[in-house]
């Protein structure tokens, strides 16, 4: 029996078990009716054609025209509305390009000659020549083509190989095409237009309407048409764009419109960042083509749409709903673009230097949007890159710069724009400097307000974000991010793992103790399971067992078992300290309690982290012997001692910058096992990377006590000098822990 089918099999087997015949009977049901409905669309498509006709286009016009000649010509004279490039003055901000991104214009130039070479590095293949004639239906990493069937009718995984429909739909993203823009308006060699018009020209000859893979997901429709009108505005003024596909590109701006507002990812019960990206494709639509009768019903939808979402999908202290860094980012630049385009096209006018007031954004929204933004600031870490908790598959609205050798994990791009729209020198200062991300959204106006801030000094500090459940201890170069995300029923549950109270530590430049990452979605169940499992993640394990439920079927659903509750959160001048249990393991037919106690002391620079495990129901012996495993994962480091108990390590690339682990209390405790693991940084890429465990079996309740001590140049601690860097109200057994 086939993998898929087997656990197919075993699921169906399980709900059927769990549920009443009337909800069976609706199921399948509804599962016939769409089916049958599907069909029946298909069948229509296959027999008329899906492409919109001359007369059907002419009649989708706001603007009377007699024919399509006197269309082209209007395209031709075309000056409104307006977009962020119109207010670029190409010869001033070629020359601030040169200036602040030295190696920009190089790498432009050396990306867009690949893109026109059709080689392509796009979710970890590595560069791939894909033909003469690319394939926009094929995973080109394991050679596996979709059909061109009804949308519909396409299924996106298959248990059984290793097809990844996410590779396609990311090449079909054209997000490249800003770079070949980018490369015409620095050299204006017009074979980066003839491309742009090839690739175009091919991609709606190969996708016809309603048809193929590319149509399949509105996130990625989306996406698409928003990246096509940003490759649109760099070429439109290139005689290589002709009238005749001038013409073809505003019926398929049509049709991009018309699917996505038939197939709004808003459905589920809980919408996410799809639904976003459907969004601000229509926002976008709608406010650069207002051609069309259609384009007003695109814009209020989306920009009314985007308000509504941004307090249901963010909670009230800036953090995405849906438990990832990752998505955090891609929210938050869904977000700014919309913000940005609509308040340009309020205004008319280059973005003034102080841009918050709008009649058409409320302030509840802005406000909200600053808060995101107030995330980004504290979870950036001090080398300006970023913790990967949760998943993260390189996911981006646009990709303005650096699209050859993207940095996925530096978003400080964001407070560039932040600190522009919000008037924040605390975002500039932080931002280190304006990024090329954000130039292009700003231009030479917005880059004047960004220089006109003045630098706030002043460090970051510790922060907590407890709607979100993210508490972040920092303190000069130190930096620790714990996870107590909520296991909120209003949120999504797909993107978030198994990583409640697990952390990432960062010091002097080095990410010492790392979350693995995700590395896979749909082509691999077995990894993507791995590294969303609670072995992949630093924190406790007991007996095997998962803090959430993990159905091997559902690569995008997580049990919510694993609720936490903060006891205790204290942030000062001198110390932190984190008190959080969570109830993952109640469940188990010994339901236990696990705590967490993190101490952080920023005049001494170290980390105190205990760990107490308990019966739920009673503080007694356990009824059998249980497991229990302290882990932590590393990403490129080297471990140079390893004595009975303690663990020292440090970087590849460093020779005085070191962590160590000591535990403080090694009753029952066993010697730490070092095994292979993998991180991944990005998606589709893993590499090797140690593991450590210490275990303790016990029938008693059980205590981990550990210093963590980052330090320089390597030197023994004394065994009395750990004693002393323990908070007495650690040391005291009478303190109330439960």
């Amino acid at each position: 029996m086939c993998k898929s089918l087997y656990m197919k099999l075993r699921y169906y087997l399980k709900f059927l078990k769990n549920q009443p015949l009337y909800k069976i009977l609706y199921r399948v049901l509804k599962k016939l009716f769409a089916s049958i409905h599907a069909r029946l669309k298909s069948v229509k498509a296959t027999f008329f054609s899906t492409f919109i006709s001359d007369k059907e286009f002419l009649e989708s016009l706001n603007l009377p025209f007699k024919d399509i000649e006197s269309f082209s010509q209007y395209l031709r004279k075309r000056k409104n509305p307006k977009f962020f490039l119109d207010f670029l003055d190409d010869t001033k901000s070629i020359e601030i390009i040169k200036n602040l991104f030295p190696e920009s214009i190089g790498n432009v130039l050396s990306d867009a000659d690949r893109i026109c070479q059709h080689i392509f590095d796009l979710l970890g293949s590595g560069p791939a020549f894909l033909g003469e004639k690319i394939d926009w239906h094929k995973d080109f990493k394991v050679n596996w083509k979709w059909d061109l069937q009804y949308y519909s009718l396409i299924k996106t995984f298959n248990l059984d190989n290793y097809q990844d429909i996410k590779v396609p739909w990311e090449l079909s993203r054209c997000q490249h095409f800003v770079t070949l823009g980018k490369a015409y308006l620095y050299s204006k060699d017009e074979k980066y237009a003839i491309e742009f018009v090839n690739q175009i020209s091919h991609w709606i000859q190969s996708n016809p309407p309603k048809f193929g893979v590319n149509w399949v997901c509105t996130m990625d429709v989306a996406i698409r048409i928003v990246n096509w009108i940003w490759g649109f505005y760099f070429f439109k003024d290139s005689p290589s764009l002709s009238e005749d596909f001038l013409l073809k590109f505003f019926k398929s701006i049509l049709d991009h419109g018309r699917h996505i507002m038939n197939n709004l990812e808003n459905k589920i019960s809980i919408p996410g960042n799809h639904y976003l990206s459907n969004l601000v494709g229509l926002v976008y639509l709608g406010i650069l083509f207002p051609e069309f009768k259609e384009s007003k019903e695109w814009r209020s939808y989306g920009i009314n749409g985007l308000i509504q979402e941004m307090e249901k999908q963010t909670y009230p202290d800036g953090t995405y709903f849906e438990g990832s860094i990752s998505y955090h980012r891609l929210a938050t630049e869904i977000f700014l673009s919309s913000t940005l385009l609509i308040l340009l096209d309020e205004f008319k006018t280059p973005l003034p230097s102080d841009i918050r007031i709008s009649n058409i954004l409320t302030e509840t929204y802005l406000k909200r949007l600053e808060k995101m933004l107030d995330f980004v600031l504290y979870y950036t870490k001090p080398n300006g890159n970023v913790p990967h908790l949760g998943d993260a598959d390189d996911g981006r609205l646009h990709i303005l710069s650096n699209y050859g050798k993207r940095d996925e994990f530096d978003h400080r791009y964001l407070l560039c724009l932040g600190s522009v729209l919000f008037n924040r020198p605390d975002f500039k200062q932080n931002a280190g400097k304006i990024h090329e991300e954000a130039f292009w959204l700003i231009g030479n106006e917005g880059l004047s307000s960004f220089n006109s801030l003045s630098m706030k000094s002043e460090p970051l500090k510790s922060m907590a974000f407890p709607d979100g459940g993210y508490y972040i201890m920092r303190h000069g170069d130190l930096y620790m991010i714990v996870d107590c995300i909520a296991e909120d029923s209003k949120s999504p549950s797909g993107h978030k793992h198994n990583s409640r109270l697990s952390f990432e530590a960062f010091a002097f430049g080095t990410d010492f103790v790392v979350d693995p990452g995700t590395y896979i979605y749909i082509a691999d169940s077995k990894w993507r399971n791995i590294f969303r499992s609670t072995e992949y993640h630093n924190t406790i394990q007991i007996d095997q067992y998962e803090q959430n439920e993990i159905d091997p079927l559902k690569l995008f659903w997580l049990g919510n078992q694993a609720k936490v509750r903060i006891n205790k959160w204290e942030s000062n001048d001198i110390y932190d300290f984190l008190d959080a249990e969570h109830g993952g393991y109640k469940r188990l037919p010994e339901p236990l309690t696990r705590r967490r106690q993190i101490f952080f002391s920023k005049s001494q620079k170290y980390w105190i982290i205990r760990d107490i495990i308990v019966p739920t129901k009673s503080k007694k012996l356990f009824r059998q012997t249980h497991s229990f495993n302290f882990i932590l994962h590393f990403g490129q480091i080297e471990i140079i001692d390893n004595d009975l108990f303690s663990l020292s390590i440090t970087a590849h690339d460093s020779n005085s910058n070191y962590l160590t682990f000591i535990p403080i209390k090694t009753n029952n405790l066993e010697k730490p096992r070092i095994e292979n693991g993998w991180v991944s940084n990005k998606y589709g890429v893993k590499f090797q990377a140690p593991i450590v465990k210490y275990q303790k079996i016990s029938t008693k309740p059980v205590e981990f006590l550990f210093l963590i001590y980052p330090h320089k140049n390597h030197k023994v601690i004394d065994t009395d000098e750990v004693s002393k860097m323990i908070p007495n109200f650690m040391k005291d057994e009478n303190f109330e822990f439960f």
